[in-house]
């Protein structure tokens, strides 16, 4: 055996191991944002299953996901969401549970506003847009963004015998 297929077999090695070593700290980490998300969401009396669908849907559980202004695992807008990170003294968005508090926080603050989930959902992702928010949702539409999730969160209802 030559030298370079011994190295790239001991690489291919190293990479097999740090994958499923990576793969079982993920598990943890979900673990423990999902008993977080629990906490939370029973403080504000929000459905813990439509926030991890939510989270599913907006970042794959990628604390790093970032699309456009965007950030985290609930996908945040920083901008729109400052004074919200100061009155909860959230500094890192990229932190998953300085993200999902500010994404259950704003929940919370929709469904006080507008107590259906459809039109929370719709709003989280659109705001009032005609097409795909909240306005759609007062013409009688339900975007797929929020049907997906109500389904899924459905679905781990189920799956945590709710």
């Amino acid at each position: 055996m030559t030298y370079a297929v011994a190295a790239m077999m001991v690489l291919l090695i190293a990479l097999i191991y740090g994958s499923l070593f990576l793969t079982a700290a993920g598990e943890d980490d979900r673990e423990g944002w999902t008993d977080y998300i629990e906490r939370v969401c029973e403080d504000r009396k929000i459905c813990p299953e439509l926030v991890e669908a939510l989270i599913e849907r907006e970042s794959s559980w990628d604390p790093d996901a970032q699309n456009g202004t965007c950030i985290g695992l609930m996908q945040i807008d920083q901008v729109y969401h400052w004074e919200r990170m100061q009155r909860l003294g959230v500094t890192d968005l990229r932190d998953p549970y300085e993200n999902i508090l500010i994404g259950v926080d704003f929940l919370e603050e929709l469904f006080q506003e507008y107590e259906d989930p459809a039109a929370v959902l719709m709003y989280y992702n659109a705001g009032h847009s005609d097409r795909y928010g909240l306005g759609a949702w007062q013409d009688g539409d339900l975007s797929r963004y929020a049907d997906q999730i109500l389904e899924r969160a459905a679905e781990l209802e189920r799956i945590h015998g709710k």
